[in-house]
C-alpha cells in the first residue's frame, strides 16, 4: 500500500517537508479522541519541521479571513480542521480559492473520515494538491497499524458482503457511491486515487 503505510505522526511530517513548496496532505481523525490526536499532530510538526503551527477550523473561519491569516506568517504550518458535517459550498469555496491559499508553509487537512467524500466531490483541485497523500489515524493519534486496518477492511466487507476487489472495480468503473464507507475502504486498500 504505497501511500497508506503504517506510521507515525512523524513520518507525516517528514513527508511534509519532502514534498518540497506549498505541499498539502491530508490526515483523517479518529472517530473518538480525534483532539488529542491533533494535538499529537501538531506537536510533531512543530518538533520535525521547526516551525509554528496554527490551526484553523473550515467549518466556522470565513475565507476572507482564512486567506489572511494563512498569509500572516506564510511559511508556518497550518491545519485547516473539516467536520464530516462541512457543507458541499463550504467545501467549493474552498477549492475556487486554492490559489489565494498558496504559501510556502505546509497545509494539513485534517478531516472526519466522512469528509473525504465532500472533498472528492466539492473539492476537486484541492483534491489533486493532495494526490494519494491521506493518512488514517487510529484511536491513540498514531497512525493505523497493519492489524487494525486488516480488522476494519474485514469489517467492511462482513457489513457489505462485498470484498475488497469488487470496491476498486467499481470504483474504476465509476459506479461505486462516494458515500463515507466506500471512501474509507478504498484509502484502507491503498486506491485513494480513484476517491
Amino acid at each position: 500500500m504505497p501511500e497508506f503505510l503504517s506510521q507515525p505522526m512523524v513520518e507525516i511530517a517528514r513527508r511534509l517537508d519532502l514534498r518540497g513548496p506549498n505541499p498539502w496532505l491530508a490526515v483523517l481523525g479518529p472517530p473518538t479522541a480525534s483532539a488529542t490526536a491533533l494535538d499529537e499532530l501538531q506537536s510533531e510538526l512543530r518538533s520535525f519541521l521547526q516551525v509554528p503551527t496554527r490551526v484553523f477550523s473550515l467549518e466556522t473561519a470565513t475565507f476572507e479571513d482564512l486567506q489572511e491569516a494563512m498569509q500572516q506568517p506564510g511559511d508556518d504550518a497550518v491545519v485547516l480542521t473539516a467536520g464530516a458535517d462541512l457543507t458541499p459550498e463550504k467545501w467549493s469555496a474552498l477549492d475556487v480559492m486554492r490559489s489565494a491559499l498558496e504559501r510556502a508553509g505546509p497545509i494539513v487537512l485534517w478531516m472526519a473520515p466522512e469528509a473525504v467524500a465532500g472533498l472528492a466531490e466539492s473539492a476537486p483541485n484541492i483534491r489533486s494538491f493532495i494526490g494519494s497523500s491521506i493518512f488514517v489515524a487510529a484511536p491513540d493519534g498514531g497512525i493505523m497499524t497493519e492489524g487494525e486496518r486488516q480488522e476494519r477492511l474485514k469489517e467492511l466487507e462482513e457489513h457489505y458482503r462485498l470484498t475488497g476487489e469488487e470496491i476498486v472495480r467499481r470504483a474504476e468503473s465509476k459506479q461505486l457511491p462516494p458515500e463515507p464507507h466506500f471512501v474509507e475502504w478504498l484509502i484502507l486498500l491503498g486506491r485513494g486515487d480513484l476517491v
